[in-house]
């Protein structure tokens, strides 16, 4: 008798998208991405296949915040370990819960095994060379290792650009596994936006602004910032600051006042509601967007599906992702200060940035993306 094993009937017709850091109370870029393909995907299932997710082991009001973000799941499952730990377990292909078919997910955190089962397919998404968070030597190691294995062992590679694609190539021979799925505008804040007035009333914003989005595990992210805004290029503008304004024993707070910048220049709003930061994105005159490592480029998309042009470094991803709707600027905060100077100063300028990143922000969609990864998993 034969000890391979046979797909069992739910999984020969159902996805399984891996989930990560989906559900936080404080959001990521990796977790709205997550969240943002994963529901995309349940919307674009072919006829007979259903979606279900599988998560590491949550706490009970995190997993009421994904099945809140995710209606429409066939299932959702949870590892017997949390993230850390799940993440540590998959690098040494461990498992606590089977994950056979069909297995989509959203980041390098991935159930890849030395030998695919019969009807095991495995596609993973590299959302750049580096993180989007400051990472610790050990964090480092885990992101060099599973990049490595993941290049090696599965079966297809989502990434954000063309620019990732041929980094990949660089580092391994690929062939033709890796496919080019841009992200998009994250869906849930332009629903909120229609709901933008009753938003604005409660931020009580300055009547102009630049606005700047932090994020949790960033602080390299807000020092960059912050040497931005106290550069002596930096117009004479405030900053609104969306996002965590502490990292551990470090404050945004602190940082400015160390770097000399005046009180009130930056106004801290923390962590805002989808319609808050819509409202927030559309008053802006500019988005500042200093981080030189961010492959994914979603703060880009939503300012400029919200009519905001941004200034930001001019790395090959976020330049694809931008086309010529953005300042794309070479060199560090000095250089960025000097740019966004010139953009409020030149309104003509602005507006046809503006609306200019509109279109270009209408061309990409979670939808299409999500027909891309179906498309990928069909080809393999």
């Amino acid at each position: 008798m034969s000890d391979v094993r046979e797909p069992e009937a739910h999984e020969r017709d159902r996805l399984t998208v891996v989930l990560d850091e989906v559900g936080e109370r404080s959001t990521t870029s990796v977790g709205r991405y997550s969240a943002e393909m994963a529901r995309a995907l349940v919307a674009t299932a072919p006829e007979g296949l259903e979606v279900g997710a599988l998560s590491a082991r949550v706490s009970d009001a995190r997993e009421a915040r994904i099945r809140e973000a995710l209606p429409g799941l066939a299932e959702l499952r949870q590892t017997a370990v949390p993230a850390r730990e799940l993440r540590e377990a998959w690098l040494h292909t461990i498992t606590t819960i089977p994950v056979h078919g069909l297995v989509h997910a959203t980041s390098l955190m991935a159930p890849l095994t030395r030998e695919r089962e019969p009807g095991d397919q495995v596609t993973v998404t590299v959302h750049g060379l580096q993180s989007m968070s400051d990472r610790s030597e050990r964090k480092q190691r885990w992101f060099d290792r599973a990049l490595k294995r993941a290049l090696h062992r599965a079966g297809g590679i989502v990434v954000p650009s063309t620019a990732v694609a041929e980094d990949l190539s660089l580092l391994a021979d690929v062939g033709d596994r890796v496919r080019v799925v841009h992200p998009a505008p994250a869906a849930a804040l332009l629903r909120a936006a229609n709901s933008g007035a009753a938003a604005a009333s409660r931020l009580a914003l300055p009547s102009e602004y630049v606005l700047a989005i932090t994020a949790p595990g960033a602080r390299g992210q807000a020092e960059r910032l912050i040497e931005t805004v106290a550069s002596d290029a930096m117009p004479d503008a405030r900053v609104v600051v969306a996002g965590p304004v502490q990292w551990g024993e470090t404050t945004l707070a602190a940082l400015a006042v160390e770097a000399g910048i005046a009180p009130g220049r930056l106004v801290m709003l923390g962590e805002l509601t989808d319609a808050e930061l819509a409202t927030a994105y559309q008053r802006a005159l500019a988005h500042l967007h200093v981080a030189e490592q961010d492959a994914l480029g979603l703060t880009l998309l939503e300012a400029a599906a919200l009519g905001t042009p941004t200034v930001h470094p001019a790395t090959r991803t976020l330049t694809e992702i931008a086309g010529d709707s953005s300042v794309p600027v070479e060199g560090g905060p000095h250089e960025l200060a000097a740019a966004l100077a010139g953009l409020l100063a030149d309104e003509e300028e602005r507006t046809r940035l503006r609306l200019h990143a509109q279109d270009r922000a209408r061309a990409f969609t979670w939808e299409a993306a999500a027909l891309q990864v179906w498309r990928l998993h069909a080809e393999l």
